[in-house]
């Protein structure tokens, strides 16, 4: 399942273009590309205990299979952070390391940097093109105090590392939803929980930060949701006019507090307060299901998973069971289209908006395999990407563009 120099007949059978493909006097076969790769797969085989990477050129159409993957030494599970301007940032219990991708689609080591350990969420954001503020460690803490690293990422080296503090009460725990850089502050969602229930609050704080400083301001709370953003698939963005916009996961796979209905909240450009006149109920508009991540796309349009509860019977569910569906939301009119994607399981890192506009949705469906679904917000239709084979299924799609 390592991921070797491939030959000109891997890269058709994925479907990629191929500049030249001659063998060499010594028998061995070069492989060129007009292609670059943009886009990375983490798979999962927890059966066997395997968790390779796959990166590719073209994920519209096609097929990949799992044979043609690689894995990376010293990374025993997926922990990818991000990636930005053709590189890939994975995290280790150790480390966060940079990767380029060479001619043949390996993951090749660019430079590392300590981090402060390691978890299934890194909370992350970059600050401007070099310099990424990340929060890798432990997710919850009862004092609310959480550790972060800002890091320049041409030289991977720790330009700071401090501390932040959130408002936990007494017997409570937080828990790092995301960082969000809006017009020079980092807004913070977290999960406020009792410690011993783990039910959220009956309203969702975000605490507000300067980002230059990451100096404490203050703390806006909404009595519309009980758990804001999570940090393991998009649950927030911006409009066009800069008005930011976080979905609330109130469901007991996260927020834990079905009490309140899932919606969306708005947080207007040159205001640092919720809009007190705005709330997207998404849990009128699904049958009382409520709602994971959020993709603002444009034009008012955004992705939205929803939670089956009829299809739900345990925690594990959420993960494990085809119970997720896709649908198309307006945020400027409060319409929703159900997206023509079969039930599917798995809801991390599972959409990802395109540099053509167009959205790239995992889908592990128990009906058409394991495949990437493209949307077209222009069309309003969805297609069938790429077929991916050998898979239990696809944990995360980052595009690096």
């Amino acid at each position: 399942m390592k991921k070797t120099i491939l030959a000109c007949s891997l890269f058709l059978a994925l479907g990629t273009t191929m500049n030249s493909c001659s063998s060499n006097d010594d028998g061995t076969t070069p492989v060129t590309t007009t292609d670059s790769y943009k886009y990375l797969l983490s798979l999962s085989l927890p059966t066997v205990d395997s968790y390779p990477f796959h990166t590719l050129t073209n994920i519209k159409e096609g097929t990949a299979a799992i044979s043609n993957s690689q894995e990376i030494a010293n990374i025993p599970y997926n922990v990818p952070v991000t990636g930005k301007d053709g590189f890939v940032y994975l995290n280790s219990e150790s480390k966060l390391t940079k990767y380029k991708v060479n001619d043949n689609g390996l993951l090749v080591a660019e430079g590392s940097v300590g981090n402060l350990g390691i978890s299934g969420g890194p909370v992350f954001e970059f600050l401007n093109n070099e310099t990424l503020l990340l929060s890798s460690g432990p997710r919850g803490t009862t004092d609310g105090v959480f550790s972060y690293q800002i890091i320049d990422v041409t030289t991977m080296t720790e330009k700071s590392t401090g501390t932040i503090k959130v408002p936990v009460s007494a017997n409570s725990t937080a828990y790092l939803s995301e960082y969000i850089l809006k017009e020079g502050k980092i807004y913070v969602p977290y999960l406020h929980v009792d410690s011993k229930t783990f039910k959220a609050y009956d309203q969702a704080p975000v605490a507000i930060f300067n980002a230059a400083t990451m100096t404490y301001e203050k703390t806006i709370y909404t009595k519309n949701a009980a758990a804001l953003g999570y940090s393991v698939v998009s649950s927030y963005g911006f409009a066009e006019n800069g008005d930011l916009y976080i979905t609330a996961c109130n469901t007991n796979y996260w927020g834990a507090n079905e009490t309140i209905d899932s919606g969306v909240v708005r947080i207007k450009a040159g205001e640092s307060d919720f809009d007190a006149s705005y709330f997207f109920n998404l849990t009128q508009k699904f049958n009382e299901n409520h709602t994971g991540g959020f993709l603002y796309v444009g034009n008012n349009k955004g992705i939205v998973q929803v939670f089956r509860s009829d299809l739900i019977s345990k925690y594990g569910d959420y993960q494990g069971a085809f119970v997720i569906e896709y649908y198309v939301v307006d945020i400027a009119t409060k319409s929703t289209q159900k997206l023509t994607i079969p039930l599917s399981k798995y809801p991390r890192r599972a959409m990802s908006l395109l540099k053509d506009g167009t959205v790239a949705i995992v889908g592990n469906t128990e009906k058409e395999g394991n495949n990437l679904y493209i949307y077209d917000p222009k069309t309003n239709a969805v297609t069938v990407g790429l077929k991916y084979q050998g898979t239990e299924f696809i944990e995360s799609f980052i595009n690096f563009e």
